[in-house]
């Protein structure tokens, strides 16, 4: 938040605190329907096992179909991925439904400062126009800074980072420990004297990188990791559009400040002079 002055008014100080709740109870409501649908570390540990379970004994499982990965797309991740949306189109109206309210608040006590400033604009007018356009623009330049601190609405994206990370260091050490499983029957199947073990080391060697990246490839697509990878996946996608929902609705709710201190300067010419 900005930091507090002590000349700021009683309307700047209540429409700082409100701004700071608008944007703790959005926070809050944002939290409640994201949170629970992050894919954390332990989602994927469970959903591993679940499928592990699934692929060794169908009817120990509740959802034994859900073991195709297509199905698990459409029967959860899709429609889970749906609702945070919706939900969050609901919170993001909300609040940008509270800041017009208290931007209303703003304007109207902006425009009395101008009408007071015009209806005694002293002995120097120019230098009461120019002070009322400087305090003009501090305070839309204060609302636009309020406004932008919407952007950080959205819970931390700590946990869906370590879960990707994980995801992505179990996959790669799964697939690096297949290949090297396999790289003492190459050796043997490649046969020939000691010149000739020393050319097939060299090889395994130069291809070992291809070798685990065809395997992590084939790893991918498979379960558990296909599944932990779509769960990944639509839970990105969905904090990604809530994320431009929210930076859209900051958009629009900034757009009338950019003519607001032209607009009421105007107001204190056409009034001063009448």
């Amino acid at each position: 938040m900005l930091p507090v002055h002590e000349s700021m008014s009683e309307v700047e100080l209540a429409l700082a605190a409100e701004f700071r709740s608008a944007i703790d109870d959005a926070s809050g409501r944002i939290a409640a329907v994201l949170d629970p649908a992050c894919p954390t570390v332990e989602f994927l540990e469970a959903l591993k096992a679940e499928l592990r379970q699934a692929a060794s004994d169908p009817e120990s499982v509740p959802y034994p179909d859900l073991i195709n990965p297509d199905s698990y797309w459409e029967a959860s991740v899709k429609p889970q991925a749906r609702a945070v949306r919706a939900s969050a189109v609901t919170i993001v109206e909300w609040l940008e439904s509270r800041v017009i309210n208290t931007m209303g608040v703003a304007e109207a006590d902006l425009k009395q400062m101008v009408d007071v400033a015009a209806a005694d604009p002293g002995l120097d007018p120019e230098t009461t126009r120019a002070n009322l356009e400087r305090r003009i623009g501090e305070r839309c330049g204060a609302l636009r800074h309020q406004m932008a601190e919407l952007l950080d609405v959205l819970p931390s994206s700590e946990s869906i980072e370590e879960a990707r990370l994980t995801h992505h260091d179990s996959l790669r050490s799964t697939a690096a420990a297949d290949v090297d499983g396999l790289k003492a029957a190459y050796l043997r199947d490649a046969g020939g004297d000691d010149t000739h073990q020393r050319f097939a080391e060299q090889q395994w060697s130069e291809t070992y990188p291809d070798r685990i990246a065809h395997r992590e490839a084939l790893l991918a697509a498979a379960a558990p990791w296909r599944h932990q990878e779509l769960a990944l996946v639509g839970y990105e996608r969905a904090r990604i559009e809530v994320e431009g929902l929210v930076e859209s609705a900051v958009a629009r709710l900034q757009a009338p400040l950019e003519g607001m201190t032209d607009l009421l300067i105007a107001r204190f010419d056409e009034t001063a002079d009448s």
